[in-house]
């Protein structure tokens, strides 16, 4: 089973950056969709197709990611609020979070798509 979770980027009008990193991570398909009305949110779609040991580096390396992009420099001026939503519906808005309560996450999300 696939385990997907996506980003809803406001205000972020670069991220093809991230979307690059993100698709070097073997197993997993991203897709970004930029939206033709600049109010709504960009969305980056995130899929994770590995199971085991395998999920948890994938979720890993998601997850260091994601971070370095909200906290490099260049994006912690602009960026205001990153909601993560599970497949399952739940949202949060990971912008303050640490990197492993962003982990957490995600390894969530993924344990309740793996039943």
């Amino acid at each position: 089973m696939t385990t997907t979770i996506t980003l809803e980027f406001i205000g972020e009008p670069r991220l093809e950056e991230l979307e690059h990193e993100l698709k070097q991570i073997s197993g997993l398909k991203v897709f970004l969709v930029e939206p033709r009305d600049e109010a709504a949110p960009v969305l980056l779609s995130i899929a994770i197709g590995k199971h085991g040991e395998q999920a948890e580096m994938a979720i890993r390396r998601i997850t260091h990611t994601i971070y370095d992009f909200l906290h490099s420099s260049a994006q912690q001026v602009t960026q205001q609020s990153v909601t993560l939503v599970t497949i399952e519906g739940d949202s949060v808005n990971i912008a303050p979070l640490s990197s492993d309560e962003i982990r957490q996450i995600i390894a969530n999300a993924y344990a309740g798509q793996d039943c």
